[in-house]
């Protein structure tokens, strides 16, 4: 594939031509490390050229490997209340994995905090002052930047208030507060594929 060695990246839909598969899939290999790249000011990734070659080799590069095995999960918390969002990022600290934890208090921070930099994972409030955490979440699925399995919604609303909002998405994880911890720890090691064992105390807050 000589006009892979003409380029030093590809745009997500020519890295999806090039390897035979929907422009989905590129940005969840790209989620999940298994392609290497960065993103413009404009918020458009661009793929790195070796590794899709490597990807259309069969083989990961060995950067790749190597930095997403070292890489930190990032998850991102938005909750207006100060309180809470430091009870959640104390609760994720006290789990001691590679977890790096940025807070942001409604729904335009938490999309601006995204269009720097893609979290591994979203935690959100929905009643939020300005754009609630719903709102939030339609912008996400419209721009295609994040699936809906790596978000995750809590919130004190009754299921009422939440349909006249529009619901949630189905495969969007739903907590109604006060928080199960440990319910809450099993489901984010699950979705960001992380050792887990199970805990027995039923914390709630």
């Amino acid at each position: 594939m000589s006009n892979q060695n003409e380029k030093e990246f590809y745009t997500t839909i020519e890295a999806a031509k090039l390897l035979g598969v929907s422009v989905r899939t590129v940005q969840l290999w790209v989620e999940n490390g298994s392609l290497e790249a960065w993103k413009t000011a404009g918020g458009h990734r661009r793929i790195v050229a070796k590794s899709v070659a490597d990807r259309v080799a069969g083989k990961p590069s060995l950067d790749v490997v190597q930095n997403y095995a070292k890489k930190k999960k990032r998850i991102l918390v938005v909750e207006d209340n100060p309180t809470v969002a430091k009870f959640y990022q104390a609760v994720i600290d006290s789990w001691q994995q590679p977890i790096e934890v940025v807070v942001k208090h409604d729904g335009f921070e938490g999309l601006v905090e995204i269009g720097k930099a893609l979290p591994d994972l979203l935690i959100s409030d929905i009643y939020m002052p300005g754009m609630d955490g719903l709102q939030m979440i339609r912008s996400l699925y419209k721009s295609q930047l994040l699936s809906s399995d790596k978000i995750i919604v809590i919130s004190g609303l009754s299921s009422d208030s939440i349909a006249e909002r529009g619901g949630i998405p189905a495969e969007v994880a739903y907590f109604k507060k006060p928080v199960n911890v440990d319910e809450l720890r099993n489901t984010v090691f699950e979705r960001l594929e992380l050792a887990s064992t199970t805990s027995k105390s039923a914390v709630a807050t």
